[in-house]
C-alpha cells in the first residue's frame, strides 16, 4: 500500500511553492495590522515578518503533525477535530512566541516594545487561528486527493497485473491439451516415416518455443500466430490424415496486426476438438483474413459440423479461455460470433469499429 507520508514528500516542490504564495498576502495583512502611520513603516514591516514568519513555522511544523495523523486514521471526524485544536495550538504558540521574543529584545536594547504591545495578543492569535486553519483545511484537501489518486493509480497496476497472470494461467492450459497426442503420434511416425517424422518434432518444437518465448506478450502478430497455427495444423493432421484439409486465404495487409497471443489458436483447436475430433467429420478447415469496410477487419475460421449443446461440449474450455482472452483486450475492440448454417459453423473475431 503507498503510503500518505511518500505521496506528501514528492509533491515537496509543490508545497513550498504554495507556501510561497500563500503566506505572501498574509505578510501584507499583518504589516497593516500593526495600525502604523503610514502603513508601511520599519515597524509595521518588523512586525508583519515576526508573526508571519512564526506563523510559517506553526505550519512546518502542523504538515510533519498532519502527516503523523494520516498514518493514524482516516476518520473525518477526528480530522476535524485536529484541524481545529491544532490550528488553535499554533496560532496560540506563535503569537506567544512573538510577545517573547520582543519583550526579551526590548529588554536588550530597547525601544521596541511597540512591537509587541500596539496589538493585543487576542487579536494575532484569533487572525492567525483564521489562517492557520485555512491553510490546514487546504493543506488536508489536497494530501487526501493526492492520497486517493495515487491509491487509484496502484489499483490500477494491481489490476494490469492480475489480468497479466490470469492471461499466462490461460496460456499454461494450452500445453497439455495436445502435447502428449503429438508426442505419441510423432514416434509412431518414425516407424513409417523418418523425414516426416522429423519435420513434424521440429514443428512441434516450434509450438513449444512460440508458448515458451516472452510468455509476458500478451499481444503478436498476426503473421506469428499464423506460423504457429499452421505447425498446430500439420501436428492434426498427422493424426487426422486425409479427413482434414487446411486452405488459408490471407490478407497481406494485416499481416502486421496485432491480436491477443494464442486467439487464432483457440478457434483452430475448438473446431478441431469439436468437429473433426468429436463429430469426426471430414472436410475443409478454411481460415481467412479479410477487411469487412474501411475501419474494420475479421478473421474468419468455417469448418464443416455443427455448433454442440452445453452438454455436448463437456468442458467447453475452448471458447471460455477465448472469450476470457478477448476480454483482457477490450481496449483493442474485438468481438466474437459463432455461427452455423449449410452444415457448416463458422467462427469469426472481428477487429476495430463499426461505421
Amino acid at each position: 500500500m503507498i503510503k500518505p507520508m511518500k505521496i506528501i514528500k514528492r509533491s515537496g516542490f509543490s508545497f513550498f511553492l504554495l507556501q510561497a504564495i500563500g503566506w505572501a498576502p498574509v505578510l501584507l495583512v499583518m504589516t497593516v495590522m500593526f495600525g502604523d502611520t503610514p502603513l508601511i513603516s520599519k515597524y509595521s514591516v518588523t512586525f508583519g515578518l515576526s508573526v508571519t514568519t512564526l506563523g510559517v513555522l506553526m505550519s512546518f511544523l502542523l504538515r510533519l503533525l498532519y502527516q503523523w495523523i494520516m498514518l493514524k486514521t482516516k476518520s473525518v471526524f477526528l480530522w476535524v477535530v485536529c484541524l481545529f485544536l491544532l490550528s488553535f495550538a499554533g496560532a496560540f504558540s506563535a503569537t506567544q512566541l512573538h510577545m517573547l521574543a520582543w519583550q526579551s529584545i526590548d529588554r536588550l536594547i530597547g525601544g521596541v516594545s511597540v512591537l509587541y504591545t500596539s496589538q493585543p495578543s487576542v487579536s494575532i492569535t484569533l487572525v492567525l487561528f483564521v489562517i492557520l486553519l485555512m491553510w490546514s483545511c487546504l493543506y488536508w484537501a489536497i494530501s487526501r486527493q493526492s492520497t486517493m489518486y495515487m491509491l487509484e493509480q496502484q489499483n490500477q497496476v494491481m489490476a494490469l497485473k492480475a489480468k497479466e497472470a490470469q492471461f499466462n494461467a490461460l496460456l499454461d492450459q494450452l500445453s497439455p491439451h495436445f502435447m502428449f497426442n503429438a508426442i505419441n503420434n510423432i514416434r509412431a511416425m518414425v516407424l513409417i516415416d523418418n523425414n516426416k517424422a522429423r519435420d513434424m518434432l521440429m514443428a512441434f518444437a516450434d509450438l513449444m518455443r512460440y508458448q515458451l518465448t516472452d510468455q509476458n506478450a500478451g499481444t503478436v502478430t498476426l503473421e506469428q500466430e499464423l506460423e504457429f497455427v499452421e505447425d498446430f495444423v500439420a501436428l492434426h493432421q498427422l493424426q487426422l490424415g486425409r479427413r482434414l484439409t487446411f486452405k488459408k486465404d490471407i490478407d497481406p495487409r494485416y499481416l502486421t496486426q496485432s491480436i491477443p497471443k494464442m486467439a487464432l489458436q483457440l478457434l483452430v483447436e475448438n473446431a478441431i476438438k469439436h468437429a473433426f475430433g468429436k463429430q469426426a467429420v471430414s472436410g475443409e478447415l478454411h481460415l481467412s483474413v479479410a477487411a469487412l469496410n474501411s475501419k474494420q477487419w475479421h478473421i474468419s475460421l468455417t469448418h464443416p459440423g455443427k455448433i454442440l449443446s452445453q452438454n455436448e461440449q463437456s468442458t467447453g474450455l475452448g471458447i471460455e479461455n477465448l472469450k476470457a482472452r478477448l476480454a483482457m483486450f477490450s481496449a483493442q475492440q474485438i468481438t466474437f460470433t459463432l455461427q452455423t448454417a449449410d452444415d457448416k459453423v463458422q467462427a469469426k473475431l472481428c477487429f476495430g469499429t463499426k461505421e
